[in-house]
């Protein structure tokens, strides 16, 4: 399964997983395993990601 509203974010962005990851302040392999549902991150990842590409929480993981 993929979360297209993640990937979207990033692809929008026109950054690769390494470097969203590294302006987020997380790994990259933490990022491609949100992107493609094998981890759900804990909050504050989440809330990390979400201000990074300034879209709610809700958007990016839960809709």
């Amino acid at each position: 399964m993929i979360n297209y509203n993640l990937v979207n974010a990033r692809k929008e962005l026109g950054l690769s997983t390494y470097e969203a990851a590294q302006k987020i302040g997380i790994s990259q392999s933490m990022l491609s395993m949100l992107e493609t549902k094998q981890r759900s991150g804990s909050d504050k990842t989440k809330l990390k990601i979400s201000g990074f590409y300034s879209k709610s929480v809700e958007e990016l993981f839960y809709s």
